[in-house]
């Protein structure tokens, strides 16, 4: 048993010795890639290997979890996931071939980010209220693009529609970048969606920004009303971004990775690049993460069984 621990050590000491893939639950341009990118940047700096960051967007996100929990638990497949695969898909698929908490080992949350509720210039609303008004006088007539199944802003869409009472359709895409370029296009009217992937656009002229989804005005957008200020005081939803390995990963190499990535998060530079991207950084330790997801994962199980969000 201790030559055991012994070679474990010893490996952890070592970790990593090549390339580590880290897999992104979005597409290319999204939150999550963006801060996947930029963790994995700051990686390499500190373990001197490179961190391969691989996008596969769809399936609500788990198509890149799936991955996950199929790879060695070496250490050299990580998840950079959000609350969809890890927490809120738990209760909208019925048939998911995982469980967030058995079958991970959780590294740490990275960032808590609001949404921002965007339309198409060419809609003739400028106000959360004015939008409601249009909706309520043509019910399941306006749809509402999201980046994926069980993402923050599709569940920010369904809870929209139980505090509004307005009838829209959802209309999931693989990531937050092809989302917004239909609703920049007019094929969709109005989306759910990033504040890094709304903010360009809207000061290109290309989208009208009517509400953030947290309680308190984000710093990236001070016009920007709260849904609380537009009028909807029960209303409040964010996203979260976090890291995790297969089930199994040695403690040791969960333990040297939570300490790097929450180094790099907790530093000024990366704190400060978060918060441009409209997000809040939220390093945890792995037991923290653990007693947050047990918490989290029914929270959002109400939402979704309120909504009669369920996919199957």
């Amino acid at each position: 048993m201790a030559g055991c621990l012994a070679a474990s050590g010893a490996f952890a000491q070592n970790y990593p010795t090549k390339p580590i893939r880290m897999l992104v639950a979005g597409a290319a341009g999204g939150s999550s890639d963006v801060q996947a990118r930029l963790i994995a940047q700051e990686m390499y700096l500190r373990l001197r290997q490179t961190v391969v960051v691989e996008n596969y967007g769809g399936a609500g996100g788990m198509i890149a979890a799936e991955m996950v929990v199929k790879a060695p638990a070496d250490g050299y497949t990580l998840l950079f996931g959000y609350q969809g695969p890890l927490a809120a898909n738990v209760s909208m698929f019925k048939n998911m071939s995982y469980d967030p908490l058995k079958d991970f080992s959780l590294i740490t949350m990275v960032s808590f980010a609001p949404s921002v509720l965007a339309v198409n210039p060419t809609q003739p609303v400028n106000t959360v209220g004015e939008l409601v008004k249009l909706a309520q006088a043509s019910p399941g007539k306006y749809n509402y693009a999201s980046g994926g199944q069980g993402t923050g802003q599709h569940l920010s869409g369904e809870l929209f529609q139980m505090v509004t009472g307005v009838k829209l359709n959802h209309v999931p895409y693989k990531g937050d970048a092809p989302a917004i370029a239909d609703v920049v296009a007019g094929h969709v009217p109005m989306t759910f969606t990033s504040l890094v992937s709304a903010i360009p656009q809207a000061q290109a002229g290309k989208l009208r920004l009517l509400a953030v989804t947290s309680s308190k005005r984000s710093p990236m957008l001070p016009e920007v009303p709260t849904m609380a200020e537009a009028g909807y005081p029960n209303y409040e939803i964010v996203s979260w971004f976090a890291i995790a390995a297969p089930r199994g990963t040695p403690r040791e190499i969960v333990n040297k990775l939570n300490a790097t990535i929450v180094d790099i998060i907790k530093s000024p530079a990366v704190t400060s690049r978060i918060v441009s991207l409209g997000g809040m950084p939220a390093p945890m330790t792995p037991d923290e993460f653990t007693r947050f997801l047990e918490k989290d994962i029914p929270r959002w199980g109400d939402l979704i069984r309120r909504a009669n969000a369920q996919v199957n």
